[in-house]
C-alpha cells in the first residue's frame, strides 16, 4: 500500500505498515529531542571562561560589521601592534590575534539571521537570577544544534561502516554522555568539533570505499579535497586540530597508488591551503606570525604562575615569552598522562572507549572499518600530541572530547560483535544495547535530577552588574575619553558591551597602560579578592595614602588591595575611590570622572 486513501488503511498504515515505523522514529526523535532540552535547562550555566566569551564577543563584532575584532584590549596585542606601527585608538577595537576564528564565525552568522532589532534587545536586556543573559541563551542554542548535527552524522557514519542498529546505539549513547553535554552546556565550542571531526570521516569512509572498489587505482577527488578542506576547517576551529592534515596526507600517499597518490596528496594539501590560507595571510600581516599571538602557546602553560597564558597577554611586552625546553618536555608529558590515565576513558565515549580499544585486536569483515579504524587511531595520537605541545592547557575543547563520537562508533561495532558471538546474548542484542545504555546515562541522570542552577557563573561572572557598569559609565564619561578595565575583561565585553582592558600583572604595565587611555573605572572581582595575598599584604607595614618606594609603585598590587582593607588607596593611583559591592567585589573610580549627566 503506497498511500492510505481511508481512514481504515491509515489505521493499518499506522500500526503495522510504514507508517508504524515513521511514528517510532518521531517518537525516538521526539523522546532525544526532549532530553536535549531537559539537560540543557537543568545543566547550564553560561560561559565559564575568557576564552568562550572572547570568542563570543569577536563573533558579535562581526555580526554588527567590525570585523575579526575584540572589546578587549589586552596590553600585549597594544604593544605587539604598535610595535609593528599600530598605535592606540579608542574608538577602534583591536584585531583578535590570540583564537582562531571558526566558532566566531558560526556565531555571527547565526546572529545575522537575527533582526537587527531583536539583536540588540536580546544583548541589552538585563537578565532576572536565576535566569540568564540573553546572548548566553543564543550560544546555547548554537552547541545544542551542532550537537544534534553531530549525532546524526554520527548515526550516518556508523550506519555505513556497519548497520542500522550500531548507528543507533552510538547516536544514543553520544546524547546519553554527561561529558559531552558538559562541554554542550559550557557553550565553548566543542560540538563545532564533534561535527567537523564527524564530516572529515564522513569523508574519509567514502574516500577509502572507492579505493577499496579500484585498489587504490583511482581517487575520489572530491570527497579528498572535502577531506582537506575538513581539515582546514578544524585549523580554523583550533589551531593544534589541523594536525589531522599529516595524517591525511599521509594516508592520501601510502593508499593509493601511482599517479593518484600525488593527485590526492596534492588535492589535500591544495584544499587545505585554500580554506586556511586567507586567515594565516591575515595572521602573517598584522603580527608576522601564521597563528599571531596563539603561536606562543608552546611556550606557555595553564596554571604554571611563571608562564601563565592570561597573565602574558595582560602584560605590555611586545616580547615573545622564552622557550624553555624543560618546561616544554614537562608539559607535553603531563597532559600526554592526563589525557591516556583519564580523559580518554571519562572525555565523552566513557563504556565505549573500553569496547574500542579491545576491539583493535579483532578484524572487522568490513576492510573499509578496519583501515578507517586504525586511522582513527593514528588520528587520535597524533591530535592528543599536537594539543599537549602546541596548547597551553587553557582550551577546554579536548581531543579526547570531541573525537569521542568515532570511538563510540567503532566500539558500538564492536559490542555488536561480541553480542552475537555469545550463545546467551546474542538472542537478545536490544536488551544488552539497552542495559549498556542505561550503564552509558547513569551520570547523566545523576545531572539531571540535581537542582536547576544559575544560568550564568558567578563567580566571577554578573550580568547586570556588567550592564549598569556601561550605563553609568556612558552617563560620566565621552566616548573613548575615559576607558574601562577589569580581571575579566572578556565578561564585561560580552554582557557590558563595552570596551574593557586586560588588568596587568604589575603596576608599571597599569600606569603605562593610563599613558596610551586615562581609565575611569577598573573592577575586581573574585576571581582575583578570593585569592590568598593577604599573605604578601601581612608581610610589609601597609602606609595609608602613599605608594611608598619606587620599587612598591612598580611592584604587584598587594598594597592596591590593601587599600581596600584600609578604605584608603595610595595619593599617587589614579582609581582611589573605591565602591564596595560585596566582600569580593569592588569598583575603583577615577575621581576625575565628570558627575553623571542629569544628576
Amino acid at each position: 500500500m503506497s498511500r492510505p486513501r481511508t481512514i481504515q488503511e491509515l489505521i493499518h498504515w499506522l500500526e503495522v505498515g510504514a507508517g508504524a515505523r515513521w511514528v517510532r522514529f518521531g517518537a525516538m526523535l521526539g523522546g532525544m529531542f526532549a532530553l536535549s532540552l531537559l539537560v540543557a535547562w537543568k545543566q547550564f550555566r553560561g560561559p565559564v571562561n575568557e576564552t568562550t566569551l572572547v570568542q563570543a564577543d569577536m563573533g558579535r563584532q562581526l555580526a554588527s560589521g567590525a570585523g575579526f575584532s575584540t572589546l578587549v584590549n589586552y596590553p600585549q596585542t597594544a604593544a605587539v601592534l604598535k610595535a609593528r606601527g599600530v598605535a592606540f585608538d579608542p574608538l577602534r577595537p583591536y584585531p583578535e590575534l590570540h583564537h582562531a576564528p571558526l566558532y566566531s564565525l558560526v556565531i555571527a552568522g547565526g546572529l545575522r539571521l537575527i533582526p537587527e532589532v531583536r539583536r540588540e534587545a536580546m544583548f541589552r536586556s538585563a537578565p532576572v537570577p536565576p535566569d540568564g543573559y540573553g546572548g548566553d541563551y543564543f550560544l546555547l542554542a548554537i552547541n545544542l544544534g551542532l550537537l544534534w548535527l553531530a549525532t546524526w552524522l554520527t548515526y550516518d557514519l556508523a550506519r555505513r561502516l556497519f548497520e542500522p542498529r550500531v548507528g543507533w546505539l552510538a547516536a544514543l549513547a553520544l546524547l546519553l554522555s554527561v561529558p559531552i553535554w558538559e562541554s554542550a552546556v559550557a557553550v565553548n565550542g566543542t560540538p563545532l568539533l564533534l561535527l567537523l571531526g564527524l564530516a572529515v570521516f564522513s569523508c574519509w569512509q567514502r574516500i577509502d570505499a572507492a579505493a577499496e572498489e579500484s585498489g587504490g587505482e583511482r581517487a575520489a577527488l572530491g570527497w579528498i579535497a572535502a577531506l582537506g578542506a575538513g581539515c582546514g576547517l578544524l585549523f580554523l576551529s583550533e589551531y593544534s586540530s589541523g594536525c589531522l592534515a599529516f595524517v591525511a596526507l599521509a594516508y592520501a600517499a601510502l593508499r593509493f597508488r601511482g599517479r593518484a597518490a600525488g593527485l590526492a596528496v596534492g588535492i589535500v594539501a591544495l584544499s587545505f591551503a585554500l580554506v586556511a590560507g586567507p586567515w594565516v595571510a591575515r595572521n602573517i600581516k598584522l603580527t608576522g606570525h601564521p597563528v599571531a599571538l596563539a603561536g606562543q602557546n608552546v611556550a606557555l602553560k595553564f596554571g604554571d604562575p611563571t608562564a601563565e597564558p592570561a597573565m602574558v597577554r595582560a602584560t605590555l611586552s611586545a616580547e615573545s615569552p622564552r622557550l624553555d625546553l624543560r618546561k616544554f618536555g614537562n608539559k607535553t608529558l603531563t597532559s600526554l598522562q592526563e589525557n591516556l590515565k583519564t580523559r580518554l576513558w571519562s572525555g565523552g565515549a566513557m563504556w565505549f572507549a573500553a569496547f574500542f580499544v579491545a576491539g583493535l585486536l579483532y578484524a572487522f569483515r568490513s576492510p573499509v572499518a578496519n583501515r578507517l579504524r586504525w586511522v582513527v587511531a593514528a588520528s587520535l595520537a597524533v591530535l592528543l600530541l599536537a594539543q599537549a605541545a602546541l596548547n597551553s592547557g587553557e582550551s577546554e575543547r579536548h581531543v579526547a572530547v570531541w573525537l569521542a563520537p568515532l570511538l563510540i562508533v567503532f566500539g558500538a561495532g564492536f559490542f555488536f560483535v561480541l553480542v552475537g558471538s555469545n550463545a546467551v546474548l546474542s538472542p537478545w542484542p536490544r536488551a544488552v544495547a539497552a542495559a549498556l545504555l542505561m550503564a552509558q546515562a547513569v551520570p547523566l541522570v545523576h545531572d539531571v535530577l540535581e537542582p536547576r542552577r544559575f544560568h550564568f557563573q558567578y563567580p566571577p561572572y554578573f550580568p547586570a552588574l556588567f550592564q549598569a557598569m556601561r550605563a553609568g559609565f556612558e552617563q560620566r564619561a565621552a566616548p573613548g575619553k575615559f576607558g574601562m578595565m577589569a580581571d575579566v575583561p572578556a565578561g564585561l565585553a560580552w554582557y557590558g558591551q563595552s570596551r574593557a582592558w586586560a588588568q596587568p600583572p604589575r603596576l608599571r604595565d597599569f600606569y603605562a597602560v593610563t599613558l596610551e587611555q586615562p581609565l575611569g573605572v577598573l573592577l575586581l572581582t573574585p576571581r582575583t579578592l578570593d585569592r590568598p595575598f593577604f599573605t604578601e599584604l601581612n608581610a610589609r607595614r601597609i602606609i595609608p595614602g602613599a605608594l611608598g618606594t619606587a620599587a612598591n609603585r612598580f611592584g604587584e598590587w598587594g598594597e592596591i588591595y590593601a587599600g581596600l582593607l584600609t578604605g584608603s588607596l595610595p595619593l599617587e593611583f589614579p582609581l582611589r575611590t573605591p565602591e564596595k559591592w560585596s566582600e569580593n567585589l569592588y569598583l575603583l573610580l577615577n575621581p576625575a570622572l565628570p558627575a553623571a549627566r542629569g544628576k
